[in-house]
């Protein structure tokens, strides 16, 4: 009876020694904290592998929490010539404005901008960001980029429904007043205005993938450029080469010859440019600028309308006239176009604190043997404060 008890003594004095050991284990040591601390580790390792030491160097403190604005402005204009015969148009021709000539056009032009705070942490080169919203105009926006020294990709998609915008449709106008003029059995001058274009009119649907490659990615590191991850010890510069696939949806109701006219342009680009990193004392202050044009590979327009009102008689008695009215954008063959890529950096840092302003630009063009164009040009900013840890 007494070994038994003295057995079961044993062995929960054992159970309790072990029980103790584990409380004195660190967090660290095993489960999910082993694996993030493998992990912090492997990007340790990852962030000054294969560079030249000389020139480049990790930070001592490579963690980082910041606070940030965020300012990004995205415009886009559309241009194309009314190719629309006068024996197109169902209407008495002796009432036709004199100056129809001057007014075959149709131009829309938009812009929008949206603001933000964020919250973010930056841990050995990975950034998650909390946005706080201050002004958004978009209904969607989103990304994901990998921006590394070697090389990099970025997604991103974003949807607007309430830009802000102007439309000149000074040939629908000239028609107006033609039809005016076969009520008023006159020849008057048609005289046309721009105005703004009403919201819920106009929608615009952007999405793009692109990656680049660095050469001298031993000596010039785009992370301590842009976003001061890295420090740039002595100054340095490299070639890039980059591709890029674009796309952008343009959508009006009720504002040229259908009640939804939706033009979607496409794009394939490829692109070498330069950037340089200049180094100011040891790295603390290090300014960045690159820039990258592409040229347009392919680049296709495409146009799509519907109608909700128009009963069929009508639609017959205007069919050559709607036809040519979007020649210039249906028949047109694209010309060659140069986009440009395009940023500014500056980055200081004193003890463990950084300042870093950054700026992005983006230019996707459209041009055919018709004449019609589409201007498409994004701009981004942002200042962060940061402590390291």
């Amino acid at each position: 009876m007494y070994i038994r008890y003295f057995v079961f003594l044993l062995l929960a004095f054992t159970v309790s020694l072990d029980a103790s050991a584990q409380e004195k284990r660190s967090f660290w040591d095993h489960g999910f904290g082993k694996f993030l601390k493998s992990a912090d580790e492997m990007l340790d390792r990852w962030q000054d592998e294969g560079v030249d030491t000389n020139y480049i160097r990790k930070p001592k403190l490579s963690r980082m929490v910041y606070l940030g604005y965020y300012g990004y402005y995205q415009q886009h204009d559309m241009t194309f010539p009314v190719l629309v015969n006068d024996a197109d148009i169902p209407l008495d021709h002796q009432y036709m404005p004199p100056n129809l000539a001057e007014h075959k056009y149709m131009m829309a032009d938009m812009g929008t901008y949206q603001s933000e705070f964020e919250l973010g942490i930056d841990w050995r080169g990975i950034a998650i960001e909390l946005p706080i919203p201050i002004r958004n105009r978009y209904s969607m926006s989103f990304g994901l980029a990998k921006n590394g020294s070697v090389w990099g990709a970025r997604i991103r998609y974003k949807s607007l429904k309430n830009m802000e915008g102007v439309l000149d449709d000074s040939y629908n106008q000239t028609m107006t007043q033609w039809m005016r003029n076969v009520e008023d059995r006159t020849a008057t001058p048609a005289t046309t205005a721009e105005s703004t274009i009403p919201e819920g009119k106009i929608d615009l649907k952007i999405f793009y993938v692109e990656g680049y490659y660095v050469f001298n990615n031993k000596r010039f590191s785009l992370a301590a450029g842009a976003y001061g991850d890295m420090v740039q010890k002595r100054s340095a510069g490299s070639l890039f080469v980059m591709a890029n696939y674009y796309q952008s949806q343009f959508g009006a109701n009720n504002l040229f010859n259908h009640d939804r006219d939706i033009f979607r342009n496409r794009k394939l680009s490829l692109g070498a440019g330069y950037g340089y990193n200049w180094a100011i004392n040891g790295g603390k202050l290090c300014i960045h600028m690159s820039i990258i044009p592409m040229v347009s590979l392919w680049n296709q327009m495409v146009n799509k309308n519907e109608d909700y009102s128009q009963i069929e008689d009508e639609r017959q008695s205007w069919a050559n006239y709607d036809a040519h009215y979007y020649d210039a954008v249906d028949n047109g063959h694209s010309r060659f176009v140069f986009n440009y890529f395009g940023r500014l950096a500056v980055s200081y840092s004193f003890d463990r604190y950084l300042i870093n302003f950054l700026t992005n630009y983006r230019q996707y063009l459209y041009r055919n043997n018709a004449d019609t164009r589409i201007n498409n040009r994004e701009a981004d900013a942002q200042i962060n404060f940061g402590m390291r840890f």
